[in-house]
């Protein structure tokens, strides 16, 4: 099943993220630093928490980085 069949309120790590973005996960991480990326949040409350992103968010952003 390719990710175009999935939910788009799966949940994805951040190595499937990079994977899906075609990015580095050291990139994902530049970009969350930097603010630049897409919408994440943490699994859990504390700072250590997994990070996680929506495929939709994945999707929306790459949406509005769209060149015509």
């Amino acid at each position: 099943m390719g990710w175009s069949a999935v939910n788009p309120r799966v949940k994805l790590t951040v190595s499937q993220a990079a994977r899906y973005l075609h990015v580095s996960r050291r990139t994902m991480q530049r970009m969350r630093d930097q603010g630049t990326g897409p919408a994440y949040f943490r699994s859990g409350e504390a700072p250590n928490s997994p990070i996680l992103y929506e495929l939709a968010d994945l999707d929306m952003w790459l949406a509005a980085r769209k060149e015509r």
